[in-house]
């Protein structure tokens, strides 16, 4: 529960500024392209803080301290977003926000790893990854944030968005233990010139050869930036095109939330019973839904809500390819890397480029860009899907651990 609570509150911030952006927007002048830049700040520091402190979390074969500092350090961050005085002071803002949040999702789960049993691992930790996160961050986050805004300004939102994490901070330090095999550390098997997988530049050789890997990554960056394309200018979209108001902006994103929710149990626990792969491909197919029926569903709330109630189920694949599959594909001692890395990447190259990209699309082409780039992104990662070996444990085995490639 409290990591599960923890993803939540990580997610709300995080998310903050993509609900906040048609206010700070106007406050500040911004273009389409700066817009796309300070959505994509804080997944560049996510990316570089996530990957480094799992790494060294793996190295070290601690979890709980670097899960406390992350929570402690991002609330303290937050007012600086509150803080900010225009374009350059939020974007260095959000790149500090991200660098303190980036190491919450890999150590988290490869917390979870150890503690799940093979034939429920892939729904806990669809769970904590995303339930927590899709209900606060996506769900009440944009309902709670523009009442915030609309009554008090969007500062006091963003401090609003920030303090909650202190709380779980305390909550982990109290009564989330230090998994036994993270505090073994257990070396990998050695290479074939003897020395150890996990040590420097043969540690990150045999990551970056291992196919199930590879390709999570790529799958990761296309839904990535899917869903932070959508995220940065769906709002935009709704409000300056199709006339909507802040509040049915507001109802209308949280249905997206509605479906993280639900995606979090349905997704992975499928892919419990029918396969890693197949969960994988059905629902990434079905994402590309969601930005096509903002584009031609016409300007009915419903219609539109009930598209993005249905595309975007394709969330629920999100802890299945950065966490589930590689970290089931890796030694044990290197899952928190392997979802690190995965992560990393596909913040970088789909969180952080992808909405830089979306907005420079937009400038030049229309506003209907980003959404059209958005589907062809979900399509992308389903292209890439049916080359994922399965890692799924067979239920009979609920005791052994998964053997990777």
């Amino acid at each position: 529960m409290i990591l599960t609570a923890a993803g939540g509150v990580a997610a709300l911030d995080a998310q903050a500024v993509f609900y906040l952006m048609p206010f700070i927007a106007t406050d500040f002048a911004l273009g389409s392209s700066q817009i796309g830049m300070i959505g994509s700040a804080v997944l560049v520091g996510w990316a570089i803080g996530g990957l480094l402190m799992a790494r060294a979390s793996d190295r070290l074969g601690k979890r709980k301290p670097f899960l406390v500092a992350a929570f402690a350090c991002f609330a303290l961050l937050s007012g600086l977003s509150a803080a900010a005085m225009g374009f350059a002071t939020l974007l260095i803002a959000r790149i500090l926000i991200g660098l303190a949040e980036g190491p919450v999702i890999p150590i988290k789960q490869a917390i979870v790893m150890v503690e799940s049993t093979p034939s429920r691992r892939g729904f806990n930790m669809g769970i904590v990854q995303n339930f927590g996160a899709q209900l606060l961050g996506t769900l009440l986050g944009p309902i709670i944030l523009i009442a915030v805004a609309q009554n008090a300004g969007w500062r006091w939102a963003f401090l609003v968005a920030g303090i909650p994490g202190l709380i779980i901070a305390l909550l982990i330090l109290r009564f989330i233990r230090e998994p036994a095999i993270a505090a073994q550390a257990a070396p990998s098997p050695p290479s074939e010139n003897g020395q150890s997988q996990r040590n420097g530049a043969h540690a990150w050789r045999h990551l970056l050869g291992n196919r199930n890997l590879v390709l999570c990554t790529l799958i990761a960056l296309a839904a990535v930036a899917w869903f932070f394309v959508m995220l940065t200018f769906l709002p935009l979209y709704l409000i300056r095109n199709l006339q909507f108001s802040s509040s049915q902006m507001s109802l209308v994103m949280s249905l997206i939330g509605v479906a993280g929710v639900i995606s979090a149990v349905i997704v992975p626990a499928i892919s419990d019973r029918h396969g890693r792969r197949t969960a994988i491909m059905i629902f990434s197919a079905i994402g590309a839904i969601a930005p096509l029926g903002a584009l031609y569903a016409g300007a009915n709330p419903w219609v539109i809500g009930a598209t993005l109630l249905i595309g975007c189920l394709m969330l629920g694949t999100f802890p299945l390819i950065m966490a589930t599959v590689p970290q089931e594909s890796v030694q044990p001692a290197d899952a928190a890397t392997a979802t690190g890395l995965v992560i990393a990447v596909a913040q970088l190259g789909g969180g952080a480029i992808g909405p830089i990209l979306a907005g420079w699309l937009a400038d030049r082409i229309g506003d209907d860009t980003p959404l059209m780039l958005a589907a062809g992104l979900a399509l992308i990662a389903t292209g890439i899907a049916p080359f994922v070996r399965e890692t799924k444990p067979p239920h009979r085995h609920d005791c052994a651990p998964t053997h990777p490639e």
